[in-house]
């Protein structure tokens, strides 16, 4: 363990473990391996930070919470935390990594404010200086409605993507949720920071708050998501609704990513026709028997094989690196009391992950991740589920690289320029590799 770097006191266990891993993992940045960290832990923040912060862009709320706790305790603090934090310098001269903030006062890695600047440390040692995402330009700009832009489409990506939830909530809740999910209590907690919208969100709402978004020059892309619908047909026309309709004031100028279930394969060239230009069909976990336990209403409307199917299917449609199912990362590992444990040993939930890597990648289908985080309103969370060790991580991130490198694939298409000190990704630390 270093004792003195640069000037900075390294003397914790938190930090012994990091250096740990810079060690036994030395071909993986070790921004990866940091961010995984605090994705896995949570971060803590002074209510100093959070006053010294600025006009910075608050968390959105728009889909999911990603907080370890309640959200009673983070409706607490006199501000919402940052969207996302970037982290550079410090004792490893860290290149600019944006990570997602994720609220945990049991965290031991606290952002706070030494000697006027804002840095993230554990314990005593200080890792890295510290920024918030700002608002974008748009933040702040009318609707025809009186609303707020952000209400309608806040931004992700240090504000390069413009985030739609049309459909605020899921129809699967109950007992066919994803369980790993909180879509409906994030929807419970903090649906009053978009007041007047309800569940659905009015597609002209959508349209104007997009154009308006388009026009500022860090916006480089735009996303429609939302929760399932248990009617395919319903689901599939509910969605094309709001790509036609915004698409009629963009005419393809900003590039559209769709995160929807996986589309019948009769309907879905008329998403492409409407001007999807990126295609997320997202399988959350590879094991069957896992994905009818973690994904029972998925599995029930749309069948895990059929699934599989229409995303590959897609690929004629969309082109390579651009179909990107996404992996809930970890939740293949996941043990949890009063849940069926799947794979005894964690290197067996490895190598199932890496198995369907290796199936989509060799059929030009290129997935993406986002770390999980078992939020409290989960069903996993209320189970006291845990995610697996960072270590898992960077041996998954390793793993998905080796076979996307084997097949000659892109990163996924829609998430701006990958690699380290340049991704800006802030769910997962796959692209800052």
């Amino acid at each position: 363990m270093s004792e003195c770097v640069f000037g900075y006191n390294l003397r914790s266990e938190e930090v012994s473990h990091l250096e740990e891993l810079f060690d036994r993992f030395p071909e993986v940045p070790k921004e990866v391996i940091l961010k995984e960290t605090l994705l896995v832990n949570g971060i803590k923040f002074t209510d100093k930070a959070l006053e010294k912060g600025g006009e910075y862009q608050e968390k959105a709320y728009y889909l999911f919470t990603f907080d370890k706790d309640e959200p009673s305790i983070v409706r607490k603090r006199a501000r919402v935390i940052p969207q996302e934090i970037s982290v550079w310098g410090g004792p490893w001269g860290l290149r600019r990594t944006v990570i997602q903030g994720r609220h945990s006062e049991r965290s031991p890695f606290l952002v706070d404010v030494e000697d006027e600047r804002t840095v993230l440390r554990v314990g005593e040692s200080r890792l890295a200086d510290v920024s918030f995402a700002p608002k974008p330009q748009y933040y702040g700009s009318l609707l025809t409605s009186g609303l707020k832009v952000e209400e309608v489409a806040p931004a992700i990506y240090w504000g390069e993507t413009v985030d739609v939830t049309v459909f605020r909530v899921c129809e699967y809740w109950g007992k066919e949720q994803c369980k790993f999910c909180d879509i409906n209590e994030n929807f419970k907690w903090w649906g009053d920071l978009r007041s007047g919208l309800g569940t659905k969100v009015n597609p002209e709402l959508v349209a104007e708050a997009v154009y308006i978004a388009f026009k500022s020059p860090n916006t480089k892309r735009y996303l429609i998501t939302g929760g399932a619908m248990r009617n395919q047909l319903e689901e599939s026309q509910f969605y094309l609704n709001y790509v036609r309709r915004t698409e009629e004031l963009l005419a393809g100028r900003l590039p559209l990513r769709l995160n929807v279930q996986a589309v019948p394969t009769n309907i879905l060239s008329k998403f492409y026709e409407a001007g999807v230009d990126y295609y997320h069909p997202n399988i959350e976990v590879w094991d069957s028997k896992l994905f009818s336990m973690i994904c029972p209403g998925k599995d029930r409307v749309v069948g895990r094989d059929e699934w599989i199917r229409r995303t590959i299917d897609s690929v004629k449609l969309f082109g390579v690196g651009n179909v990107s199912p996404n992996f809930v990362a970890g939740v293949e590992a996941v043990n949890a009391e009063g849940l069926p444990r799947r794979f005894e040993k964690i290197d067996e939930a490895l190598r199932s992950t890496a198995e369907g890597l290796d199936f989509l990648m060799s059929r030009e289908v290129v997935p993406k991740f986002d770390t999980w985080a078992p939020e409290p309103g989960s069903i996993l969370g209320r189970l006291g589920a845990k995610p697996p060790s960072v270590e898992y991580y960077v041996k998954l991130y390793l793993k998905y690289h080796e076979i996307r490198k084997r097949y000659g694939l892109p990163y996924p298409g829609g998430l701006g320029e990958g690699g380290p000190g340049v991704s800006k990704v802030p769910a997962s630390g796959f692209m800052d590799m």
